[in-house]
Parts: structure tokens; C-alpha cells; sequence
């Protein structure tokens, strides 16, 4: 599943893998995913939110290994 939400955050929609990481968590991570999420987003345009969001899914890869 990791997988297939940092290929969304790459391919369609910056942050939305974030997003909907989100809400399969648990505890304070929720908050901090969605946040981060949307702030990948909005920084989106300027390739900053893009690129964040690939590395960010890469961590969120590595970490459900």
C-alpha cells in the first residue's frame, strides 16, 4: 500500500498520498501527515511541493518496509 501512495504523491497529485496516509495511521502522526500533506500541495507550483512530496513518500516507503 506504501507503494501505491507514493506513486499518487509522484504521478497525479502532490500530497494526496500524504493525505490519505494520513488517515491509515494512528496517533499524532495523523495530524503531522496531513499537514504535511497539504503543505505539499500548495508548494506544489514551484516544484518545491513535488519533489518534497516524492522524498516524503520515499520515507513513508522505507518506513512501512
Amino acid at each position: 500500500m506504501a507503494l501505491v501512495l507514493w506513486l499518487i504523491n509522484i504521478l497525479f497529485w502532490p500530497g494526496l498520498g500524504t493525505m490519505i496516509s494520513a488517515f491509515m495511521g494512528g496517533g499524532d502522526m495523523i495530524t503531522d501527515q496531513l499537514i504535511v500533506g497539504i503543505l505539499q500541495w500548495l508548494t506544489c507550483g514551484c516544484l518545491v511541493g513535488w519533489i518534497w512530496a516524492i522524498w516524503w513518500g520515499y520515507l513513508l516507503y522505507k518506513k512501512a518496509k
